[in-house]
């Protein structure tokens, strides 16, 4: 074997050496540089905080579900106070939505309109009023009279001054809302004290005019609607100073 080829041969095999070990450095550096990307990932992933967003585009006046809410991590600094966290979904279910809310878009209260509860007021219809007063025995027909039921308020109105009078006054068909604190039409807690009735705003003045002076409470048939009679004529009260008529 000559020098030559000897060299050659030796050459070759220091470019293979070279070359394994270059790739070897390569995968190594490639491991190593996986794995710092990871831990900084995991680093970063880590710091990131989980906030509340929708999960889908929701329209004005929309009532938010937990199937409409989805839970995605930022950076803390990218965070806004108003945000709101997962822990928070189970407050705003049942909020509606003030304006169009697109998917991905973080959860805020600004952005929700907590929904009114539910509350005895709701029985009634707009201009209508809700009246409770303290009743006696014979009022409630010693305890004959059920919610629901129609009424007729009676009484005598007076009127004072030069022309002093009295005017009977009748309210008619006037519900029943509540029995003291009760709105059930089952109603067994022995005598009330208190009935609530459903008046419009003129019935309500009226009756505000009879209650002081006292009234009677007629209990009307159920379905028959009852119409006013005409008043009588107004009752002159005449009053006697020093033996003289006026």
């Amino acid at each position: 074997m000559s020098l030559r080829f000897k060299l050659k041969w030796k050459i070759g095999l220091l470019l293979l050496l070279v070359l394994a070990l270059v790739g070897a450095s390569y995968q190594l550096m490639s491991v190593y540089v996986q794995q710092q990307s990871q831990r900084l990932e995991q680093q970063r992933q880590a710091d990131m905080e989980w906030v509340l967003v929708f999960q889908t585009d929701l329209e004005k006046g929309h009532t938010v579900t937990l199937d409409d809410l989805q839970q995605r991590k930022y950076p803390p600094g990218y965070i806004s106070e108003d945000w709101l966290r997962p822990q928070d979904a189970m407050a705003i279910v049942g909020t509606t939505t003030q304006h169009f809310v697109s998917s991905g878009e973080p959860v805020t209260l600004s952005s929700l309109e907590q929904a009114r509860r539910a509350s005895f007021s709701d029985i009634l219809a707009p201009g209508e009023y809700a009246v409770t007063a303290t009743i006696s025995i014979d009022q409630i027909h010693h305890g004959l009279i059920a919610i629901g039921n129609r009424v007729s308020l009676v009484g005598v109105t007076h009127r004072f001054g030069e022309s002093a009078s009295s005017r009977f006054t009748a309210i008619r068909n006037v519900e029943v809302l509540a029995i003291d604190n009760a709105t059930e039409a089952a109603w067994h807690q022995g005598l009330a004290s208190t009935l609530t009735f459903r008046f419009t705003a003129q019935q309500a003045q009226q009756f505000e005019a009879l209650r002081n002076g006292g009234y009677a409470v007629w209990l009307q048939q159920p379905e028959h609607h009852y119409v006013d009679v005409a008043n009588a004529s107004p009752v002159r009260i005449h009053r006697i100073n020093n033996g003289g008529q006026e």
